[in-house]
C-alpha cells in the first residue's frame, strides 16, 4: 500500500461504541489517509458490499440473529477485491480457523485490537489480498495460454485425423475400384489385353481363353506376331507403331490363330497406355466376330436376291417415309428413269407439290398413319406422260420402337383396264335390269289374279277344314260320358284354343253369386288363382257383367285390363269371352287371347256351341253322380240302421250289468280296472250306435235365427276339457261381424263339435285351433284351422265318404254327418290345407 494513497475502509458494525472505537484507531493507525464508510447491519453491510472499490472490510462476528460468517459466505461470491478481516468479541471456538477457511484475510479479538495491530493486520490483509488477485490474474494467463495451445494442438490433431481417414477411404476406394475393375475385366464376354511398346503381351482377362483356346500364361511375355495372321501382321506393325506416337485409331479387324489350328476374324480397339507422361504401351479389346460376318453376308446376299425380285416385279414397289413422304427405295418399275435424290411419292405419282386431299381423293398414305394396319384401296396415279391411269394400292405400316409408323411398303397394280371392262359390263346389267324389270312387271300383274284366286281357294278351303275340326270335336264331347267334370273342361279348354287358332285360353267356374271359384287354363304348371269377384276383374269379365259375349281385336283400339286373368305374363292383343248360362245365372266363361288375326262370327259361334255342350255334359255327370250318391247312401243308411237297432240292446244291458259289477266290487279290487275298461268301451260302442243311427236317418231340421258366435262360444265350451288335456289352446276370432242366421241349433252345434275334436286331436301339444268367421257376399264362412299335418291331396276327396277314416278307433262317420247336416243347411264344406295343418271351410247362407 502506497504511503500517500487514501484507505477505503468499510466497516459492518452492529454496536455504535465498537464503530467509534475502530473510527479512533484507524485515525492514530494511518492519520489522514482513511476513508471509512460504517454499516450498522447485515442487510446494510451486504448491500454495501456492491462497492467493489474498497481495500479493506472489517467485519463483525455478531450481527442481530446472523453471523459475519454468513455474510463472508455471500460476499466471496461477489468475487471482492478488498481484504476482509473477520472481528469478534470473543476467542476461540474454532472461529478463527472456521474465518480463514472463508475467505478472511485475518481474525482479530476486539478486546486486543491496538492502532499498531489494527494497521499491521489491515496492512498485511491488503498484500494478502493483492498477491492473491496477482497469483490469480497470473493463473488466469496461464490457463489462456495452455487453453490456445490445447486449442491449437486439437485442431493439429482433427486435421491429422481427417487426413489419416481420408488417407483410409481413398485406399479402401481405390481398392474396391481395383476389385470392380478386376471382376468386370473377369467376367467379359471380350477379351481385354496389354501389350509393351516391343509388342509382348503383358495381360490377358479369361475371355481370352474362351475365345481362342489358349491359356493366358501360355501367351504372357510373348510377343503376339505368332497369334496373327502372317497376311495381316503387317497391318498390326504399323498400327502399333502409329499408337505409340499417340494417334488415336479407329477399330480393326485382324485373323488370329486359335488353339484348333485355325483362324478366327477379331473385331479389336485399342488405346495408348500411359505412365505418367510416356507411352509405356497399349490396352484393347477383342471379340470374334466370325458369327456377325457370315450374319452379313448372308444379309447382303439376301438384300440381293430381294433387290432382283423387287426388280423383277412388272408393277410398282417402293418404300415411303412416313413423316415426308419421301421414296427410301423403289425399283425400275416405279422409277423407269432412275429415283430422283429426295423425291416425293406424289410428285412422282401425281405431278403435285404436296400429298392428296380431301375425302374424294384421300392419301392412302394419310389413312395407313392414322389407323397402323394395312390398307388396300384403288386410287388415281399419273404415268411420266402426264395420262391418268386407276391403281390398286396395296400399303403396309412399319412401326417404330415407339409404335408409330415410320415407313409405308406400298406396291400398285394397274387396273385402269379392268376398271373400263367392269364399266361396260356395269352399262350392261343396267340394261338387262331394265329389261328383267319391265318382264317382270308383266308377270307380276298376270300372275297377280292367279294369286288372289289360289288365296280365295286356299281361304274356302282352310275353313271347311276347321268347319269339319269343330264338327268332329262336337260330336266327340258329346260321346264323353266316361269322362270326369275336370277331363271334360281340358277337353273343352284344348279344342277352344286350337279351333279359334288362339295362343292361350281359360274357362272360369263360377259360384251362385258369380264369383270366379277356379280355373281351368290352357297354361302348362300354373298357379291357382285365388278367388275373384266379377265386377273387380279386367275387360274379359265384361261377358259377365254386361251377360253377352265379348270380343276385343286390335282395330277395336281398347287397352285391355287383365286383372284377374290367370296369364297374367302374356301381353293381351286380341280378346274373347263368352258367358255360360244355367237358366238366369252364369256358371262359366270361357276366354281365348291372341289369335293371329282378328276373332270373327265362326270363332264366336264355335265356343258357344263348345261351351253349351260342355255345361250339358256337366250337368248330366252331376246329375248321375247325385243320384249314385243318394242310391249309395240310402243303402248304407239303411244297413246301418238295422246294425244299430241290433246292437243298441245289447249295448244298454251289458253297460247296465257292468256298472252294478263295479258298484259291488271296490277300487281295492283286482278287477275295478278290468270293469272300468269294459265300460269305456261301451260308452264308445254306445258313441258309434248313436252316429250310425243320425247318418241312418234324414236330417230333419228345426230351425230358428240364431248368432253363430253363440254357437261357437258354447261348441269351444264342451270341447275345452279335451283340449286341455292335449294342452292345446282354442281361440274364437270375429273377422267380420255375422248376421242372425236361420238354422238348427243342435244340429250345427253338434257339427261344429265334430271339427273342433278332429282339429284338436290333429293338433300337436302347445299348438292353437282357430275359429274364425266372417259375412261374405250372401253367406257366413267358418274356418276351423289346425296345426296338425294336414291331409294328404290324394285323400281328400274321400274324407267325406262313410266309414272313411284315418284314425285308430274312430267310426268314419263324423265328416260325413258333418257334410250331411251343412248340405242340409244349404250350405257348402270344403277342406284346404295351409302352410301349417288344415282348415275346414264352412258356408251358411244368409236368409
Amino acid at each position: 500500500m502506497d504511503s500517500h494513497d487514501e484507505l477505503k475502509v468499510l466497516l459492518i458494525e452492529d454496536d455504535e461504541d465498537d464503530y467509534v472505537l475502530i473510527k479512533t484507531l484507524l485515525s492514530e493507525a494511518v492519520p489522514g489517509r482513511v476513508k471509512l464508510d460504517w454499516a450498522d447491519s447485515y442487510e446494510g453491510g451486504l448491500n454495501a458490499l456492491s462497492n467493489l472499490d474498497y481495500d479493506a472490510i472489517l467485519l463483525d462476528y455478531a450481527l442481530g440473529d446472523r453471523t459475519g460468517l454468513e455474510l463472508l459466505y455471500e460476499a466471496r461470491e461477489k468475487d471482492l477485491r478488498a481484504a476482509l478481516i473477520l472481528l469478534t468479541g470473543q476467542g476461540g471456538n474454532g472461529i478463527d480457523l472456521r474465518a480463514l477457511g472463508a475467505g478472511a484475510a485475518d481474525y482479530l479479538v476486539k478486546d486486543e485490537i491496538t492502532a499498531t495491530t489494527l494497521q499491521r493486520s489491515i496492512r498485511y490483509a491488503i498484500e494478502r489480498k493483492k498477491a492473491a488477485i496477482e497469483l490469480k490474474r497470473y493463473k488466469d494467463h496461464l490457463e489462456e495460454l495452455v487453453r490456445q495451445r490445447t486449442s491449437e494442438l486439437m485442431e493439429v490433431n482433427l486435421r491429422l485425423k481427417t487426413e489419416i481417414d481420408e488417407r483410409v477411404e481413398a485406399d479402401q476406394a481405390l481398392r474396391r475400384s481395383e476389385e470392380k475393375y478386376r471382376s468386370l475385366i473377369n467376367s467379359s464376354l471380350d477379351i481385354i489385353y496389354t501389350v509393351s511398346t516391343e509388342g509382348i503381351l503383358t495381360s490377358l482377362n479369361p475371355a481370352f481363353e474362351k475365345v481362342t483356346g489358349w491359356k493366358p500364361e501360355e501367351w504372357l511375355g510373348r510377343k503376339y506376331d505368332s497369334l496373327v495372321h502372317p497376311d495381316d501382321l503387317p497391318k498390326m506393325v504399323e498400327r502399333r507403331q502409329r499408337m505409340l506416337t499417340g494417334e488415336e485409331l479407329p477399330p480393326g479387324e485382324v485373323r488370329v490363330l486359335v488353339k484348333s489350328g485355325a483362324h478366327l476374324l477379331l473385331e479389336f480397339q485399342s488405346a495408348p497406355l500411359y505412365a505418367g507422361n510416356s507411352i509405356v504401351g497399349q490396352i484393347g479389346t477383342a471379340r470374334d466376330i466370325t458369327d456377325r460376318k457370315k450374319a452379313e453376308e448372308k444379309i447382303i446376299q439376301q438384300n440381293s436376291f430381294l433387290k432382283t425380285i423387287l426388280e423383277s416385279l412388272s408393277h410398282p414397289f417402293y418404300v415411303i417415309d412416313a413423316k415426308d413422304y419421301s421414296i427410301v427405295h423403289a425399283n425400275s418399275a416405279a422409277t423407269p428413269g432412275g429415283l430422283q435424290p429426295y423425291a416425293k411419292c406424289h410428285s412422282l405419282f401425281h405431278r403435285a407439290d404436296r400429298p392428296c386431299e380431301g375425302d374424294e381423293h384421300r392419301c392412302p398414305l394419310q389413312e395407313i398413319k392414322e389407323s397402323k394396319k394395312p390398307l388396300t384401296t384403288e386410287h388415281i396415279h399419273y404415268d411420266h406422260l402426264g395420262g391418268s391411269r386407276f391403281v390398286e394400292v396395296h400399303g403396309y405400316p412399319i412401326l417404330d420402337e415407339m409404335g408409330e409408323v415410320s415407313k409405308i411398303i406400298e406396291y400398285c397394280l394397274d387396273i385402269s383396264d379392268r376398271k373400263e371392262i367392269e364399266e361396260k359390263l356395269r352399262r350392261a346389267n343396267d340394261e338387262l335390269e331394265i329389261r328383267v324389270q319391265k318382264r317382270t312387271e308383266e308377270l307380276a300383274d298376270s300372275n297377280l289374279a292367279l294369286m288372289n284366286e289360289i288365296v280365295e281357294r286356299k281361304r274356302i278351303e282352310e275353313a271347311l277344314r276347321l268347319n269339319e275340326k269343330r264338327l268332329e270335336a262336337l260330336l266327340n264331347l258329346g260321346q264323353t260320358s266316361w269322362a270326369s267334370e275336370r277331363e271334360i273342361a281340358d277337353y273343352v279348354l284344348e279344342q277352344q284354343i286350337k279351333l279359334t287358332r288362339s295362343e292361350t285360353g281359360a274357362i272360369a267356374f263360377l259360384d251362385e253369386e258369380e264369383n270366379i271359384l277356379t280355373w281351368c287354363t290352357g297354361i302348362p304348371n300354373h298357379s291357382e288363382c285365388p278367388s275373384v269377384r266379377a265386377e273387380d276383374a279386367g275387360t274379359w269379365a265384361d261377358a259377365v257383367k254386361n251377360r253377352k259375349p265379348i270380343v276385343v281385336n286390335k282395330s277395336s283400339n281398347i287397352e285391355m285390363d287383365q286383372r284377374g286373368l290367370p296369364f297374367l305374363s302374356f301381353h293381351l292383343q286380341r280378346l274373347m269371352s263368352i258367358p255360360v248360362f244355367d237358366g238366369q245365372g252364369i256358371t262359366a266363361v270361357a276366354v281365348v287371347a291372341n289369335k293371329s288375326e282378328d276373332y270373327d262370327q265362326s270363332d264366336l259361334r264355335q265356343l258357344t256351341l263348345l261351351m253349351d255342350g260342355m255345361w250339358k255334359l256337366i250337368q248330366r255327370e252331376r246329375s248321375i253322380k247325385a243320384l249314385k250318391s243318394a242310391e249309395s247312401l240310402a243303402a248304407i243308411g239303411r244297413a246301418l240302421s238295422i246294425v244299430a237297432h241290433d246292437m243298441k240292446t245289447p249295448l244298454i244291458a251289458i253297460g247296465g250289468f257292468a256298472k252294478q259289477v263295479q258298484r259291488h266290487i271296490g277300487k281295492a279290487d283286482p278287477d275295478w280296472g278290468k270293469m272300468k275298461i269294459v265300460l269305456s268301451e261301451t260308452e264308445r260302442l254306445e258313441k258309434m250306435v248313436e252316429e250310425m243311427l243320425d247318418f241312418s236317418k234324414p236330417v230333419l231340421l228345426q230351425k230358428s235365427q240364431e248368432q253363430i258366435s253363440a254357437i261357437l262360444e258354447e261348441s269351444v265350451a264342451v270341447t275345452k276339457p279335451l283340449a286341455d288335456r292335449k294342452k292345446v289352446r282354442l281361440n274364437i276370432e270375429a273377422l267380420e261381424p255375422a248376421p242372425p242366421l236361420l238354422l238348427d241349433r243342435s244340429r250345427i252345434k253338434r257339427m261344429f263339435i265334430n271339427l273342433l275334436t278332429n282339429a284338436i286331436e290333429a293338433s300337436p301339444e302347445g299348438e292353437t285351433v282357430r275359429i274364425c268367421y266372417r259375412r261374405l257376399g250372401k253367406n257366413v264362412a267358418v274356418d276351423v284351422s289346425d296345426e296338425g299335418p294336414g291331409i294328404a291331396s290324394e285323400i281328400r276327396k274321400e274324407i267325406f265318404l262313410p266309414f272313411f277314416t284315418t284314425r285308430t278307433g274312430g267310426t268314419g262317420l263324423g265328416l260325413p254327418i258333418v257334410k250331411k247336416i251343412i248340405e242340409a243347411h244349404e250350405g257348402s264344406l270344403e277342406v284346404l290345407n295351409t302352410p301349417r295343418g288344415a282348415t275346414f271351410r264352412l258356408t251358411l247362407p244368409v236368409k
